[in-house]
Parts: structure tokens; C-alpha cells; sequence
């Protein structure tokens, strides 16, 4: 049995200014990269080598990456932070900072940093050489950037960012493994750098190196978060199985999250609905009109429900929608069908309609319909629920886990939802094919 592995520091602080305009408004983990902010590929790539948890060191639009990363679940990791506060502490001071969340060894990661190694052999290394730090390098030889470490196979002669020799061939490959002595030695609340640590530790004798045979990535500027891209979109890492296994993790959140309770309040007003013997109208445009279709289907034949949506009539639709215009034309419906207060609505949408923003405005016309008249009024929507959250007497709304992925994720919950609501017993009256087939 393996044992856990030490946690990893992420210098995330970084302004990113080289990376401008792309992080005016972004901190530079965020950055997209292969369809994705580079903090989920780089997240990713640490679950993968085994690591549990994460602390991430924030400075410049750090509420934008604790919003995005949350609590790690997704990335399959525990994820704290610690913030620098209003002054710039550098690198080294930041993990200074952070020193109550990491114990007393831990990785040390550069925020822009990509490093597909053997994160279980550095830590081995670590604890074999008998240094409070350890430093990675990678043969270089000025490919990938300017080498910047004197490195004789097994300790490191010389190591400057600024003053290089011919003699660098390695390169600090963004890696280390420190004690948490080694940090507490700095003065609190003072700015520190890595490079500048390092050094010390080099020119004292308590530094120890471990050269890594897989190249480097880095989105420190253009050319290099363009050749990250490449990579991820060609190789290994990036294949459709990893994709895969990022989208059930994701659906996996949202599984644990789901509001159990608003789920239980909403069986409770359809059942009783049902017994007033008022009727469910179902309301969706686009992936919803497919999910209200099915739907209806479902709470007629299973829940013995009266159900219809307005949808599955496309010559009323259509002409509604070309005489009386699209905004209107669910309100219309309703009226037509003579709501009433017995009666319930049910919205299947990604938003939730918004007056304001000129979305799905059908949807937010015949709710205020369906509040005028007294019907209950149902919701399974996404992000924060839009104008149906508003006014529902019970909302799902489906957790929005990734930010690009929140329609397939909501569309999909919402099949699980009503795929619960008509099997629930205070509804089921009648067996599924399969399951009475005998």
C-alpha cells in the first residue's frame, strides 16, 4: 500500500505580463489553453501522479481561481489557498505564508508550469538525500528557454537566472521539494524570491538536485503556451480519454451536490397536484423542448399524471410564433389552455430566462402567467436558475462545476431529475417495460 504523497504548493500570484492582453482581466493560471484554463490541465496532472492535496498561492485575481478551482472534488483533489493580502510577497514569501496549510515537507510548483515527471520519484529523492530542499533539472541545453544550472550528474555547481555561463546546460525545471524549516527561516510578511532561496541554500550546502528526463511546459509567453497546446492536443496526456475522465468527475460533483431537498419538495407538488386534479404543462426551448417531449411522456404513463407541452403542437407553435411573435407564444399557449390555479408548470432551462438580457423571454412571460393565475411553478435549471429560480416554488438547480461545460451538464441533470420525480413513490403508479417484464 502506497502511502500519500506530500502536497504541492502552486505559485498562482504572478501578474503575467508577458502574457498580456490575454491576462487583463484573467490571472494566468486561468488562461485557456487546449479549450481549458491551464490550472485544469495542470490540477489534472497532479491527481494523476498521485497527488491529494493542493494549496494554490494567490495574488493578482485570485478570487477568479478560487472560483473556478472551488474545493478541487472535480480535479479529484482537496484544494486550499492562501493569499498573499495586499502586498506582493514573492515567491518564496508566499509559501512562506502558506506554511500553516502545507506541514512539514512539501512540492513547491511554479503556477505556470506544466511537468509531466515521476512526481513520486523527486519525493523519494528528497527524502533519500538528506537536504532540507531539493532542487528538479532538466537537460536543456538552451532549447526550451535559457539554461540556467551547472549540474555535474549528481549536485549542483552553479545556478543564476541572471548571470549565465556556458557551463548551464540544466535548467531549474520548476520543481522542488522543500522542509518547512527552510521557509520558516524568512522573515514574516517580507518579500521573498525562489531564485533567490534557492541560491542561499545552494551557497550554504543544503541544496540537492534530481534530474528529470521528460522536457518541461510553460505558459510564460506566447510561443510556450502555444507549444503546451500542441502537446496536450496531440498527446497521451491530452487524448479523449483523459477528457473522459474529466467530464465523469465533473458529472460525479454535481451527483454529490444536487439538492436532495428541493427534489423532495418538487415530488411533494406534483403528487399534490395530481391529486387536485390539476395538470402539468412542461416548458422548454431547444435541448428543454426535447427534455419537456420526453418528459410529458413519462408523467402520463408512469405517474398517471395530465401532462402536455406546448412544443410537441409545432403548427400552433409556428404560427404563434409568425403571427403574435416568439416572446409570447408560451403564454399564449396557456392561456389558451385555460391554466388555472390546480395546475402546475415545469421548466426545463439552462438559464432560467432573463427579461433583462433578452433571454428566453417565452419562458419569463409565461411564468409571470402562471404566478398570476396561482399555479405552482417548477424549475430544472442551470447556473444561478435565472427568473425561474425567482419565482418557483421548487427549484433544482443543477451546480455548475465547469464553466464551459454548464449545458451539457444541466441537460443531462435534468433527464436524472425527472427520470426521479416519475419513479418516486409518491408518484410511480405504473412499472417501466423492463422492469415488469418477468
Amino acid at each position: 500500500m502506497t502511502t500519500a504523497m506530500l502536497p504541492v504548493a502552486i505559485l498562482a500570484g504572478g501578474l503575467g505580463t508577458r502574457l498580456r492582453p490575454l491576462t487583463d482581466k484573467l490571472p494566468k493560471s486561468l488562461v485557456p489553453v487546449a479549450g481549458e484554463p491551464f490550472l485544469a490541465h495542470q490540477l489534472r496532472l497532479l491527481a494523476r501522479a498521485g497527488i491529494e492535496r493542493v494549496v494554490l498561492c494567490l495574488g493578482y485575481r485570485g478570487e477568479q481561481i478560487r472560483e473556478f478551482a472551488g474545493d478541487g472534488r472535480r480535479f479529484g483533489l482537496q484544494v486550499e489557498y492562501s493569499e498573499d493580502g495586499p502586498t506582493p510577497l514573492g515567491t518564496a514569501g508566499a509559501v512562506r505564508k502558506a506554511l500553516p496549510l502545507l506541514g512539514p515537507h512539501f512540492f513547491v510548483l511554479y503556477g505556470d508550469s506544466y511537468l509531466p515527471c515521476d512526481y513520486r520519484q523527486v519525493e523519494q529523492a528528497f527524502f533519500a538525500c538528506g537536504q532540507p530542499a531539493l532542487m528538479t533539472v532538466y537537460r536543456n541545453e538552451d532549447r526550451w528557454d535559457r539554461s540556467n544550472v551547472e549540474f555535474d550528474g549528481c549536485r549542483i555547481l552553479a545556478y543564476d537566472k541572471k548571470n549565465r555561463t556556458r557551463r548551464m546546460r540544466h535548467i531549474d525545471y520548476g520543481l522542488g521539494v522543500f522542509a518547512s524549516g527552510v521557509f520558516e527561516e524568512l522573515p514574516e510578511g517580507t518579500f521573498c524570491d525562489l531564485a533567490d532561496l534557492y541560491r542561499q541554500l545552494l551557497a550554504a550546502g543544503r541544496l540537492a538536485a534530481f534530474e528529470v528526463s521528460q522536457r518541461f511546459y510553460h505558459i510564460g509567453d506566447r510561443q510556450a503556451l502555444e507549444e503546451l497546446e500542441a502537446w496536450l492536443r496531440t498527446s497521451r496526456e491530452g487524448n479523449t480519454v483523459e477528457f473522459v475522465e474529466q467530464y465523469l468527475s465533473e458529472a460525479r460533483e454535481i451527483l454529490d451536490r444536487l439538492d436532495r431537498a428541493s427534489i423532495a419538495r418538487m415530488a411533494q407538488l406534483l403528487a399534490e397536484t395530481r391529486a387536485a386534479g390539476g395538470r402539468l404543462f412542461i416548458l422548454g426551448v431547444g435541448g428543454g423542448a426535447a427534455h419537456a417531449s420526453h418528459a410529458v411522456n413519462d408523467f402520463r404513463k408512469l405517474a398517471g399524471m395530465e401532462a402536455y407541452a406546448p412544443t410537441d403542437n409545432v403548427s400552433e407553435l409556428t404560427a404563434r410564433t409568425n403571427d403574435e411573435g416568439w416572446a409570447t407564444v408560451f403564454e399564449s399557449w396557456l392561456r389558451t389552455s385555460r391554466l388555472r390555479a390546480e395546475d402546475a408548470v415545469l421548466v426545463f432551462s439552462v438559464g432560467g430566462g432573463d427579461a433583462e438580457r433578452n433571454v428566453s423571454p417565452n419562458l419569463v412571460a409565461a411564468l409571470r402567467y402562471a404566478r398570476a393565475v396561482g399555479a405552482r411553478v417548477l424549475g430544472i435549471v442551470g447556473r444561478d436558475g435565472g427568473y425561474t429560480a425567482q419565482v418557483a416554488d421548487a427549484c433544482v438547480i443543477i451546480p455548475t462545476v465547469h464553466p464551459s461545460r454548464v449545458t451539457p451538464h444541466t441537460e443531462a441533470f435534468q433527464a436524472l431529475v425527472w427520470h426521479l420525480l416519475v419513479s418516486h413513490p409518491s408518484l410511480k403508479q405504473a412499472e417501466t417495460k423492463w422492469e415488469s417484464v418477468r
